[in-house]
């Protein structure tokens, strides 16, 4: 089993890669906030005022996990999406033990309401854009060269800079334009939520299934209220370990879907 590692030590402090190796994280990168967007660095700001950048990580979601039944799709996701938390809280714990205050970002709750779009209150995706890891698609799914669309993240925002020694390690893919606006997320979406704007989750299929249309407003007024989505967040991952993913297909139906490695 992994996660028994204690946090390594390089030459000049913590050693990222020998860390995510041993996590099993397949992609990283260490992104300054100057580096982000102005609204994307307000929210990490907001976040954690102490930040000055952004370590972003993830995992691959293989191929054949989407063809799983439901509830076995499901649980995978989690699966990899719990580890990268887990993952996150401990590497917050490795360079708070370095002296560099540290924050995991958190894998549920709290989200928050922005142009009447839900989203986290740090948006990984756009984070690890800006550190050369893909791109957003029409999707807003992040695309990367290796794995297209299937990468699932987390992240931990630091109180050190990049170019500081202390945190070494950085890889980026730099890759070439991978969403050529086909638009065939967009079509491929059963209940018509991406759009021009972006993606409504209260459109989308699996979120439906939990937040019928007449209850959309009341869920976007209690998403508001990040008092309360702050004293639910512990409760957040056994509430999502009920819930089903029920339509992926807009990852499935993007022509970048395999990545260069295709199926396995």
């Amino acid at each position: 089993m992994r996660h028994s590692h204690p946090c390594i030590p390089g030459s000049a402090g913590m050693d990222l890669a020998t860390f995510f190796r041993d996590e099993g994280v397949d992609v990283f990168a260490r992104v300054g906030i100057e580096d982000l967007t102005d609204a994307d660095r307000a929210s990490v700001l907001e976040f954690f005022p102490a930040a000055r950048s952004v370590i972003v990580f993830g995992k691959e979601v293989p191929v054949p996990v989407y063809r799983m039944p439901q509830k076995e799709k499901t649980r995978e996701m989690l699966r990899i999406a719990e580890s990268l938390d887990n993952a996150a809280v401990r590497l917050a714990g490795c360079l708070d033990a370095e002296h560099i205050p540290s924050r995991p970002i958190p894998l549920y709750l709290p989200v928050r309401i922005v142009d009447g779009r839900v989203q986290g209150v740090v948006r990984l995706k756009h984070v690890a854009a800006a550190g050369g890891l893909g791109e957003i698609g029409k999707n807003t799914v992040l695309l990367t060269p290796r794995f297209g669309p299937r990468l699932l993240m987390s992240g931990v925002a630091t109180g050190a800079p990049v170019q500081e020694a202390g945190i070494g390690g950085v890889a980026g893919e730099n890759p070439a334009p991978l969403c050529t606006g086909c638009g065939a997320c967009i079509r491929a979406c059963p209940e018509g939520a991406i759009g021009p704007d972006g993606v409504d989750a209260f459109r989308c299929r699996t979120v439906r299934a939990w937040i019928p249309p007449p209850v959309v407003p009341v869920v976007k007024w209690l998403l508001r209220r990040q008092l309360l989505l702050r004293s639910v967040a512990p409760l957040a991952p056994l509430i999502a370990r009920t819930a089903t993913i029920r339509c992926s297909l807009c990852v499935t139906g993007c022509p970048a879907f395999s990545g260069v490695e295709g199926e396995r």
